[in-house]
């Protein structure tokens, strides 16, 4: 009994990330507009969660079936113009957001350039001098330090800035300042600390390994 739950668990999963994919989502997108963390998304796509009836019902009018095709490997999966009306506007709408987010950016990077301050790279190296980093950070945390003006329930927006965030401080001369460690209980978002023999300065680095396993 157990190995046949585990394996309709699996399937479900993977159709549920099938649904997911062709609407054009990300785990946290798909969270948001379901009102649920994005970790949860990811245990129930790897088999790992059990959704609620009512959750199912949910997934089901998001994407436009009944909740018995969700897991029915038969039926398709349908596209992102057979989408509901109301699931269409919901995910535009993201995107305009999404958009909006990133031209803000862009706009403030060329400010900045214009007024000669610093970028990117500048800011995060400020953060380590400032002690920033002596307890782990995520990119969502140290996107939040560099943009006190974005309110957190905007930060879904600027997935892409994050991403960049986290791509800097994963290498060059950030990964041997930097411990990369490994995602915090239920989240899937790696963290970074300074290395303990680096906090007093930028010499005598030497070579390290990118990525550690935190310590106890």
């Amino acid at each position: 009994m157990n190995s046949l739950v585990k394996k309709t668990k699996i399937i479900f999963g993977k159709r549920l990330r099938g649904f997911r994919v062709a609407a054009g989502l990300s785990q946290r997108d798909f969270a948001d507009f379901m009102n649920t963390g994005n970790n949860y998304i990811s245990e129930l796509e790897n088999g790992l969660a059990n959704p609620s009836f009512e959750l199912l019902i949910c997934y089901a009018a998001f994407f436009g079936v009944k909740y018995y095709q969700l897991g029915d490997p038969d039926f398709p999966i349908p596209s992102l113009d057979q989408l509901p009306a109301s699931t269409l506007r919901k995910i535009t709408e993201l995107e305009k957001a999404k958009q909006a987010a990133a031209a803000k950016i862009l706009k403030e990077k060329a400010e900045q350039k214009e007024k000669g301050l610093p970028g990117r790279a500048a800011q995060l190296h400020a953060l380590i001098n400032k002690g920033f980093f002596k307890q782990p950070k995520t990119a969502r945390q140290v996107f939040a330090k560099l943009n006190p003006g974005i309110p957190e329930s905007a930060l879904g927006n600027y997935t892409e800035e994050l991403t960049k965030i986290t791509g800097t401080l994963s290498k060059g001369r950030f990964a041997k300042l930097l411990d990369k460690l490994a995602p915090k209980g239920e989240s899937t978002a790696v963290r970074f600390r300074v290395k303990a023999a680096d906090q007093e300065g930028y010499e005598n680095l030497g070579n390290v390994t990118p990525i550690a396993a935190e310590k106890k």
